[in-house]
């Protein structure tokens, strides 16, 4: 189908003609005449990389200049949310206001009401459709991006509770990899489905054993026995490589093993942009190691990095300046980062239960990432035979299909916050209704046995009435108390606010951060760092050291709980060693940590401290323990001792600059607004920009002739007259 042929607005149709595509690919056009365009619900599931975004935007951006109202994009991962929000910004010249949100689930958001397409994870509508968000009846579409999701233990509960709930009341568009049951989806959602193998750039599948590749259509290549060969043949070609392996460490070592060999192959203005990327990075241990990779033009990519980090990575790898990258499977969920050659080098991966195959779904994912739209007519994925018969690897991965994606809500923690949200939130009134809405679900259509439906409600229903999250009156009528009204929507899971209700008693007659800390870490949402076999003596060492700040019973070893317990005692002295402003580098060192699980920890504990002191606050509470909270939760905020409190409630001001102006004399408000500009700025990390800031903060207006005199100072540049004379 050519674009000029589409039946939608022409200023559509100029827009993308403008990006220089004239024919959609056959499943674009498949879709687009299935009827979504009329408003029907469409699944589907096609390639990665065979224009799937493209579908959506078109429907999208048809829907609201038809008829108005909203479209949500919904999407597993922040990062995804920013390369969307980029994308749809286009459209913003046809007079539609594009919008992103992602974080603080304690919001209506009323903001988003003036927008026309908002992009947004998926727990982050969960979170609106819970505070009951004014503007969301304004919904007339939803895009489920990555529906496949739906299937992932974690996070696939939510996604399915939000389709439940928007089916009927808004058109769905869901997007996917192909299923294994992408018909039993589509049935579901009362979908048209349209699936299709069909790619835009050819993918050649191979498995590679001790030198010798063997191609899925008979054929073998040959290459030096190691696997690595595969990523510097890609690099002489003038190509880039993606390699997957199972661990953070892998993919670490890999990428250091590989640089010296591929810096061989880098021209010198590469090498000089490479050098300068490597030294932009701050100083960690894990830095140091990407420093060294990239001076080689390799990088590695986990979640133990930044965001910061790794969008320079993805920056840097799409324009072609990074060759290759190694990376753990989190790469391959949805990021728009093709390659000419994927090598997969691990198909197991270490789990609760030992070594596991990796799915055939993810293994897929992965390979549909090799070829570039564009710069490639073929793209190549291969699998590494180490010890596994490479037969068995093709059959399974190249020729097999996916697996059928299962319903999460069997995953009895999101259950049970649904449940409670249904019913505080939604105004579920009875146990009649709660099964009626619970039979609209992928759950039930998938199992159809009512009776184990209402056993496993039942089950929940009465905990949440045993623990006060809600009561039920004398005609069966659930009552939401507030208790569990707050539970809901502050996004937390029952079970943690129930700990936390439980441990007030002690916490008021003893408030302490290693206590509360420890309190934090022991709660479900709170993902902890596994305390290693040789670290366990220390940490039950420091937790009998600590044992009357805890609010809990030090379980012994003999305990099924002992293993856990020192993983919330590892997790609660890094976040006292944090607000003790012990600097980044060591915490990393100390514990063996990456920045990114730092700053993943600290998200956490900052969520779930915001969300102890809104609990405690419905339990009359005393006025000290709350005003302590307030300022622990400060603390945690920024990694702040004490002392630092008044500075880091200026704007602006964070634990590196609130230190700086400290030591350097600036204790208070009254001394910073007594102080000169100049000696200000004297402060490590304080410039103008800053001082303004805190000069609007106070109502003063910064003294012109300060202004004028620092203006003169920052244009004095080294190695000039201005700068000799000074």
């Amino acid at each position: 189908m050519r674009v000029e042929e589409l039946p939608v607005d022409e200023r559509i149709k100029r827009i993308i003609l403008e990006r220089g595509i004239e024919e959609l690919y056959p499943p674009q056009a498949e879709a687009l005449r299935s009827g979504v365009l009329e408003g029907k619900n469409l699944v589907l599931a096609i390639p990665t990389a065979s224009g799937k975004t493209l579908v959506s935007e078109i429907v999208m951006v048809n829907k609201l200049l038809r008829e108005g109202g909203k479209a949500v994009y919904l999407v597993p991962l922040k990062a995804l949310a920013e390369e969307k929000y980029r994308e749809f910004k286009e459209w913003e010249v046809l007079g539609l206001r594009v919008a992103a949100t992602t974080g603080d689930y304690d919001s209506t958001d009323e903001w988003l009401g003036r927008y026309d397409i908002i992009v947004a994870t998926a727990e982050k509508f969960d979170s609106l459709l819970r505070h009951g968000s004014s503007w969301i009846k304004d919904v007339k579409l939803v895009v489920a991006d990555e529906v496949h999701l739906i299937g992932s233990y974690d996070r696939g509960a939510t996604l399915e509770m939000i389709l439940s709930h928007m089916l009927g009341r808004a058109q769905i568009l869901a997007l996917s990899a192909t299923v294994g049951n992408a018909e039993e989806l589509a049935e579901w959602l009362n979908a048209e489905l349209v699936v299709s193998n069909w790619r835009p750039v050819q993918l050649r599948k191979g498995v590679f054993a001790q030198g010798e590749l063997f191609w899925e259509d008979g054929k073998i290549d040959r290459y030096p026995a190691n696997w690595d060969s595969l990523a510097i043949d890609a690099v002489k070609r003038g190509k880039q490589a993606l390699i997957f392996v199972n661990t953070r460490r892998s993919a670490e070592k890999e990428a250091v093993s590989l640089a010296p060999k591929i810096a061989r192959l880098l021209t010198k203005p590469e090498q000089r942009g490479l050098k300068e990327l490597a030294d932009s990075l701050e100083s960690n241990p894990t830095n140091e190691k990407l420093k060294k990779a990239l001076r080689g033009g390799v990088a590695f990519h986990h979640a133990g990095l930044s965001r910061t980090e790794r969008t320079m990575i993805e920056d840097a790898f799409r324009e072609g300046l990074i060759k290759v990258i190694t990376a753990t499977p989190t790469l391959s969920a949805g990021l728009n980062l093709p390659a000419f050659r994927v090598i997969i080098r691990d198909t197991k991966r270490y789990s609760n239960f030992g070594w596991v195959d990796i799915p055939v779904l993810e293994i897929q994912q992965m390979m549909g990432r090799a070829g570039r739209p564009k710069y490639d007519k073929v793209g190549e994925a291969i699998i590494v035979a180490r010890t596994e018969d490479p037969k068995k690897l093709m059959d399974r991965y190249v020729f097999g299909k996916p697996e059928k994606l299962f319903s999460m809500l069997a995953n009895e923690s999101a259950f049970r916050g649904q449940i409670l949200a249904l019913i505080t939130n939604f105004g579920v009134e009875n146990f009649r209704e709660l099964i009626n809405f619970l039979e609209k679900t992928f759950y039930f259509y998938q199992r159809s046995d009512t009776s184990h439906l209402e056993w496993k409600a039942k089950e929940i229903v009465y905990f949440l009435i045993e623990n006060e999250f809600i009561d039920m009156d004398i005609e069966d009528r659930f009552i939401a108390l507030p208790f569990g009204r707050r539970t809901s929507q502050l996004y937390i899971d029952p079970l943690t606010a129930k700990k936390f209700k439980d441990a007030f008693p002690k916490l008021e007659k003893n408030p302490n951060p290693f206590g509360i800390f420890q309190l934090i870490a022991s709660t479900p949402d709170m993902g902890t760092l596994n305390a290693r076999r040789k670290e366990m003596e220390d940490y039950l060492d420091l937790a009998y050291e600590m044992e009357e700040k805890l609010y809990v019973n030090i379980p012994y070893w003999e305990d099924y709980r002992f293993q856990s317990f020192l993983n919330e005692v590892k997790t609660a002295k890094i976040l006292l060693d944090w607000i003790n402003e012990v600097p980044e580098t060591r915490i990393y060192d100390t514990y063996n940590i990456d920045p990114g699980d730092l700053y993943r920890i600290l998200e956490l504990a900052d969520w779930l401290m915001y969300s102890l002191i809104e609990l405690y606050k419905l339990f009359e509470p005393k006025k000290d323990v709350l005003d302590y909270l307030r300022d622990l939760h400060l603390r945690l905020k920024h990694g702040v001792r004490e002392e630092l409190l008044e500075l880091v409630r200026l704007p602006n001001i964070g634990r590196k600059r609130a230190r700086a102006l400290y030591n350097a004399g600036f204790r208070t408000t009254e001394d910073i607004m007594r102080a000169k500009v100049s000696e200000l700025l004297a402060v490590e990390g304080i410039g103008l920009k800053v001082v303004e800031g805190l000069f609007m903060h106070f109502g003063v207006e910064l003294p012109k002739a300060s202004k004028k005199s620092t203006e003169e100072n920052r244009k004095r540049r080294k190695g000039t007259l201005d700068d000799f004379l000074k």
